[in-house]
């Protein structure tokens, strides 16, 4: 009787330790769609446009004795490089950057040879808005509204 008890002890810890609970359904895979990639834009090109920012030690500014170009000179798939040529009074300066068009092709950033980076969003097939941000000193940002030259 006693070896009767026991079993039946057993019995019951193995069911509440759930060991007899049946097995857990295999994983099931969701049903995909076929996607399709982005199409990847093209951004060569001459670009241009008004733009507006804060500088420290100037304040806000919508710089309109700036006159901002940014030309794509090459792109392979998602990267690209250029320059970007800045003009006051007469007075050219350049600086030349790479950048990448986000996987969605919508979205692209780019880092500039001599300091910051620009973040930006494609509008439509030559329209393009981009962010510009530089830290240290002086720190500053901006928001450039450009369209493709044709």
């Amino acid at each position: 009787m006693r070896n009767a008890g026991i079993l039946l002890i057993v019995i019951l810890a193995v069911l509440a330790a759930g060991c007899t609970a049946s097995a857990p359904l295999a994983a099931t895979t969701p049903a995909t769609t076929p996607t399709t990639a982005p199409t990847i834009p093209s951004l060569v090109g001459t670009w241009n446009g008004p733009s507006a920012g804060y500088e420290e030690g100037v304040g806000f500014s919508d710089y309109r004795d700036l006159d901002i170009r940014m030309i794509v000179t090459e792109q392979k798939d998602r990267v690209f490089a250029g320059r970007i040529l800045f003009v006051v009074n007469g007075t050219e300066s350049a600086t030349e950057f790479a950048g990448v068009i986000g996987r969605e092709g919508r979205t692209f950033a780019m880092s500039e040879q001599t300091g910051g980076y620009c973040f930006g969003e494609i509008l439509g097939p030559d329209t393009i808005e981009i962010t510009y941000l530089e830290d240290g000193s002086p720190y500053s940002a901006s928001i450039d509204s450009f369209t493709r030259v044709k």
